[in-house]
């Protein structure tokens, strides 16, 4: 097992790595929660047609199946 040393404020823990990237993963949904929450009643800046566009794709091009 790796184990992963966490430091913040001189207090210093181990942590099992598997428990480490588990934490990130959690921090990382909860970031985007957080953001989604803020901007959920703010209009949109990017219409969708826009991002397609931007990869060179239509509505069209979004039929659901795996290219």
């Amino acid at each position: 097992m790796i184990n992963v040393e966490y430091i913040e404020n001189g207090k210093r823990v181990i942590i099992p790595s598997e428990v480490w990237e588990a934490l990130q993963d959690l921090a990382e949904h909860i970031e985007i929660y957080e953001m989604v929450q803020a901007r959920k009643d703010q209009p949109g800046v990017h219409s969708l047609d826009d991002v397609l566009g931007e990869e060179g794709l239509s509505r069209d091009d979004l039929d659901g199946e795996a290219h």
